[in-house]
Order: structure tokens, then sequence, then C-alpha cells
């Protein structure tokens, strides 16, 4: 069977080239605890300076039938 998955990105802003290492931990422990996994992060740059980072997630999917659908 195929694995199904869902996905969330969360951006985190960059502040003068910093991030709050207590809010960041705080909002992927969160996400752990919901049962999501970092899947990947991408750096956004303005000017050659990071402004947000963008943490991507992903999580099994609790599959749902499409209304009408019939096994056969």
């Amino acid at each position: 069977m195929q694995q199904h998955w869902e996905y969330k990105t969360v951006p985190i802003n960059v502040f003068n080239g910093h991030v709050h290492d207590d809010t960041m931990d705080e909002q992927l422990n969160a996400m752990g605890q919901e049962g999501w996994e970092l899947s990947h992060v991408t750096p956004l740059e303005l000017e050659s300076k990071t402004t947000c980072i963008l943490h991507h997630f992903r999580r099994p999917a609790e599959r749902q039938r499409p209304a009408g659908f019939q096994p056969s």
C-alpha cells in the first residue's frame, strides 16, 4: 500500500541575521508533538540576506475516500 502524506510549511523570520532560538525550538517541538516530521528547510533571501526560513513538514495522512467511492 502506498504511503500518503499531508504537508505543512512554517515560516520563521530572521531578524538582523538571527532567529530567536527559544521561539524556533518551541514551534518545532509543538509540530513534533502533533506528529509532524521536519522534511527540509528553505532559506528565503532578499538582497543576499536571509530574511525567513521555511520549515517543511510532513506526516502520514489519514486516508479519506472520496464521496461516492465504492471499493471494487
